[in-house]
């Protein structure tokens, strides 16, 4: 989305779209993992297929990420791949920090099937598609924020214009998710909480308990 827009508050509404976890008319299919005390998650990533999807409005991601459940307002980082409405598909990173300032910007096109991390790494937030180290953030940014909440999932941000990626043919995947705690190391997440609110979007757990991985589809797809 790296165009010039006339009106602030148009660019205002848009940032919103990405940045405010409320926004009305977003719908999910996701799963995420949350903690009550410290050490905090640091890090976090899952191996997301690309699957081309219908986007009529406004985009559709795909994505892993870490939050602070809303604690004193929402602070966040998160990447994986996007597709705005009449645009190529692209890898972002996406951040909102302790100060509430927002982040975001893109790499190069997704890959049929990459490993999207985003972690904590000596004086960094790393964000990551496979090896390729393609943004960095000083932790000193974050280095205050109790990272509860570890999410993964496809997001339409039009619901229910877009679609969520994936159809019962070929259905979307993310595997081996996995999730960190700080001085630790990464471990398969537990998908313990799931979300399934996009229009005729769908979502489930497939091979062994506690691979971390899961589906998502649209039944419109096909």
């Amino acid at each position: 989305m790296q165009r010039k827009i006339g009106s602030t508050l148009f660019l205002g509404a848009l940032l919103l779209v990405m940045a405010a976890p409320s926004f009305a008319d977003r719908g999910y299919e996701a799963y995420d993992d949350s903690i009550d005390g410290a050490p905090w998650f640091d890090g976090v990533h899952s191996t997301i297929d690309y699957q081309d999807t219908t986007v009529d409005a406004i985009a559709t991601a795909a994505w892993s990420g870490l939050d602070n459940n809303g604690e004193g307002g929402m602070k966040w980082f998160q990447g994986g791949w996007v597709k705005w409405n009449g645009g190529d598909p692209q890898i972002y990173w996406e951040y909102t920090d302790k100060t509430g300032a927002y982040g975001r910007g893109y790499d190069q096109a997704p890959g049929a099937s990459e490993t999207y991390e985003q972690s904590h790494n000596g004086a960094n937030v790393e964000w990551k598609h496979d090896d390729t180290v393609y943004k960095t953030v000083e932790w000193t940014k974050f280095n205050t924020i109790e990272f509860r909440k570890a999410g993964y999932g496809a997001e339409m941000l039009d619901s229910p214009a877009d679609h969520t990626p994936g159809k019962e043919a070929s259905k979307n995947k993310f595997a081996a998710t996995a999730v960190r705690r700080s001085g630790g190391g990464f471990a398969n997440a537990g998908l313990a909480d799931k979300t399934s609110s996009a229009h005729q979007g769908n979502v489930d757990k497939y091979g062994n308990e506690g691979s971390g991985n899961f589906h998502t589809w649209d039944s419109r797809n096909d």
